[in-house]
């Protein structure tokens, strides 16, 4: 791969363990001939400084999930430096900074491309209401605004209805978030080159629904339904968790594979099973 030959670094969290690990890559950005510096709320802009082709998180998958959309836009590189938790979208740890330097700067690193969703809302008649769509690298998830209260909702695929689901939610992840929320609502792990869709329902309120695979290619349609005896109660859609939205029912959620993909730095080596039994302890 090619050499970066500027990194933008993202570092919203100044703990100790950060500022070490940044001063770190600084150095070795500097002993390799790579220009790095610091863009966000702790600097300022620098006209001169040249336009990165990469941007580096230091901190945790929240972290690089914030910065998701700013490099589909820029269409550079993404990467991280994980100082969270399970970290499975980072490309290191804190430890190896200088191990992940070498390998930019002799260009021994791999760019994945992530499939991202986008969301619209629309109304029955199929308008659309917003004038762009929302973006998301995990998964859009359907849920009620009020915590403990479910949700009925249509789900249809290309069209067609799939099913009425009685849950806590709906969502619809991608490959790269079937290690996330899906996940953790018992939906399955899947490769990250799998050109798929995983419809997951929160919490069902039945032993026989269980998350649905899909190909990428289709369109997905999440329609609120009012329940009885609870009239005017709000609904929202999450994009990652990072951010909602709210939602009518007289509105639907559209959601399908974005035309963009994210490209996300990954070190040479680094294997989707490898992945699995470090973050998950296997």
């Amino acid at each position: 791969m090619k050499t970066p030959t500027a990194i933008g670094i993202l570092a919203a969290y100044r703990t100790p363990e950060c500022m070490q690990a940044l001063q770190v890559f600084a150095e070795e950005c500097a002993a390799a001939g790579i220009s790095a510096y610091e863009i966000g709320p702790h600097t300022r802009e620098d006209a001169s400084l040249p336009a990165p082709d990469m941007l580096l998180c230091f901190g945790g998958d929240g972290s690089m999930l914030n910065a998701v959309q700013e490099a589909v836009r820029k269409d550079i590189v993404l990467g991280g430096v994980n100082l969270g938790h399970l970290g499975f979208l980072t490309a290191c740890g804190r430890d190896e900074v200088a191990e992940l330097v070498h390998a930019l700067a002799s260009g021994d690193y791999r760019v994945e491309e992530r499939a991202i969703l986008q969301a619209r809302r629309a109304g029955f008649s199929g308008t659309d209401f917003a004038e762009h769509a929302h973006v998301a690298l995990n998964e859009v998830a359907l849920m009620r605004a009020e915590t403990g209260k479910m949700i009925d909702v249509d789900v249809e695929v290309d069209g067609e209805l799939l099913n009425k689901y009685h849950s806590d939610g709906v969502l619809v992840a991608t490959p790269t978030g079937s290690t996330a929320y899906s996940l953790a609502a018992g939906g399955p792990l899947v490769s990250p080159a799998a050109g798929v869709l995983c419809i997951t329902p929160i919490c069902p309120h039945s032993l026989t629904i269980r998350t649905v695979v899909l190909p990428d290619s289709v369109t997905v349609t999440m329609r609120p339904r009012e329940r009885r005896g609870r009239a005017g109660e709000s609904t929202i859609f999450s994009l990652d968790g990072r951010s909602t939205h709210s939602i009518a029912n007289n509105e639907a959620l559209v959601v399908s594979k974005a035309p963009v993909p994210l490209r996300l730095l990954t070190l040479r080596g680094t294997t989707f099973g490898a992945r699995l039994r470090a973050k998950l302890g296997w």
